[in-house]
């Protein structure tokens, strides 16, 4: 995928555009236990937590192409029967709706992961009808032969959140302020079947590193997707 391409398909994280129809979401703790899972239809959310989402996925295609975005071919042995790429399209073609390939891809992801701390994994579906190009590249958006259906993926760290006095309207006062459990912008993520020639290439996927993937702690997770 070229810049251009990723730039399409970031667009499509903003209310205006959005076309995506299915939310997971798997919180890990720091001894690699599952505390919590969602499964959910991604506009049954309210607004605000939809912003916060959108906020995370686009900052899974933000970056330089070939340091925190790369292109990747998967080899032949991954498109085996039992290869990585085998889930993601599983997850793919069953768009996120069943229940034992997400605990399969959970269980990989928890397995391979080297993180000490907590995180959480999210998974969202989504559908764009692309729109077809003048000879001038101007969009045609009544003219469109190909739907590109995707899965992206993101890990998010999961940090405590910092100590400090909160503001009392009420009473009046400064008090203790409730400390909580905060996902932060992700580390690493997917996302897959790669957008390239603005078209479906299943045999590709986009990584995102937050740093360049030579210097980042997230190589674990590339390695359980390759």
């Amino acid at each position: 995928m070229n810049k251009k391409e990723v730039a399409e398909i970031k667009k499509q994280f903003s209310p205006q555009n959005c076309a995506l129809t299915r939310l997971c979401t798997c919180y890990v703790d720091g001894e690699k236990n599952r505390k919590m899972e969602t499964r959910e239809a991604f506009l049954s959310q309210s607004e605000e937590e939809c912003f916060k989402y959108f906020e995370i996925f686009r900052k899974c295609l933000t970056g330089s192409i070939g340091k925190n975005l790369i292109n990747l071919d998967f080899p032949l042995q991954a498109e085996a029967r039992d290869g990585q790429q085998a889930i993601l399209l599983q997850l793919l073609q069953e768009k996120l709706k069943n229940d034992d390939t997400l605990e399969a891809f959970y269980n990989r992801v928890i397995e391979t992961y080297d993180c000490s701390g907590s995180y959480l994994i999210c998974l969202v579906h989504g559908n764009y009808d692309i729109p077809g190009k003048t000879s001038d590249n101007q969009e045609q958006f009544d003219s469109s032969d190909e739907v590109y259906e995707y899965i992206l993926g993101a890990i998010c760290p999961v940090n405590l959140s910092k100590a400090g006095l909160s503001y009392q309207e009420k009473d009046r006062r400064f008090v203790s302020r409730i400390r909580d459990w905060l996902a932060d912008m992700p580390m690493t993520g997917f996302l897959f079947p790669a957008f390239e020639d603005r078209s479906t290439d299943i045999h590709k996927l986009l990584y995102y590193c937050h740093v360049k993937y030579e210097t980042s702690p997230c190589k674990s997770f590339f390695h359980m997707l390759f």
